[in-house]
């Protein structure tokens, strides 16, 4: 079983995240928690801080209100395995906040909606879920705005090859009850690397003792490019990557593909914080 976070602006997008957490916890027997976070930014004059103390109390009863409201709508839609349970925190950082309630809640997966972007849009705005897997030590689950759950029958697992074994003991156990077949994907610049690169990725698999997976190298200088082709090719359900602790000029081009992937992918992309 498995405690799933939902942080929710009630929004028609984390609503298609909402729905489809609740086909996975449907699945897994797991719990739910639905997240609102308001929030409040303190400000420096006193006299401000009072009136803002007054109009924070109606803002946490509203948000309340309308979480109730869509909890009850939700509850009359969907059946769900157990309760659905919900929290209206405040925080001046959503992103701080979020990570505070998972620890809190011992929360096993944060699952958010995304919509795709491009352009300056992308690399200037970004968006709530691309910062929470920045920030998450808990698994994050991005859920683009037209999926559908169908299971995780075909995940592939894009990897740089840095920390392969340790990664995969993380992965497989969200997979363990979907039957899944793993694609082992690796994309390289040199075609004379291929075969090496094989073999050690054979060679982690059959350390670790895994079936049901797929070894795929492929040539090409553009990662999310070529990520994006195979799990086309795959029809693949779930992308899964691992991101790690980036650099200001990092974030600032965003050179991260897991973050670039979290826009761009049309399917699920389970993110993992690499520490």
């Amino acid at each position: 079983m498995v405690n799933i976070l939902i942080p929710t602006d009630l929004s028609e997008l984390s609503k298609i995240a909402v729905h489809y957490a609740i086909s996975i916890a449907n699945r897994l027997g797991g719990t739910l928690t639905l997240l609102h976070v308001v929030s409040i930014i303190q400000p420096t004059r006193a006299t401000m801080r009072l009136q803002l103390k007054s109009l924070e109390k109606e803002l946490l009863i509203a948000a309340r209100e309308d979480l109730e409201g869509f909890v009850n709508n939700l509850s009359e839609q969907v059946k769900t395995a157990g309760p659905i349970r919900m929290r209206v925190v405040k925080g001046s950082s959503f992103n701080d906040t979020v990570k505070k309630e998972a620890k809190k809640l011992h929360t096993g997966l944060i699952v958010m909606g995304t919509r795709g972007a491009s352009g300056l849009k992308k690399y200037v705005l970004g968006s709530n879920t691309a910062s929470v897997i920045e920030v998450s030590h808990v698994p994050v689950l991005a859920v683009p705005e037209l999926a559908v759950f169908k299971g995780f029958s075909n995940v592939v697992y894009a990897t740089d090859l840095l920390h392969t074994q340790s990664e995969l003991k993380m992965l497989i156990p969200y997979l363990q009850m979907f039957s899944s077949t793993i694609h082992l994907l690796h994309i390289t610049p040199s075609l004379k690397e291929v075969s090496t690169l094989e073999k050690k990725i054979e060679a982690v698999v059959a350390n670790e003792g895994i079936k049901n997976v797929v070894i795929k190298v492929i040539v090409n200088k553009e990662i999310d490019e070529a990520i994006d082709y195979y799990v086309k090719e795959s029809k693949a359900d779930l992308l899964a990557m691992f991101t790690h602790d980036t650099t200001f000029y990092e974030r600032l081009f965003d050179r991260s593909i897991t973050r670039k992937m979290a826009f761009q992918s049309k399917i699920p992309l389970l993110a993992f914080r690499r520490t």
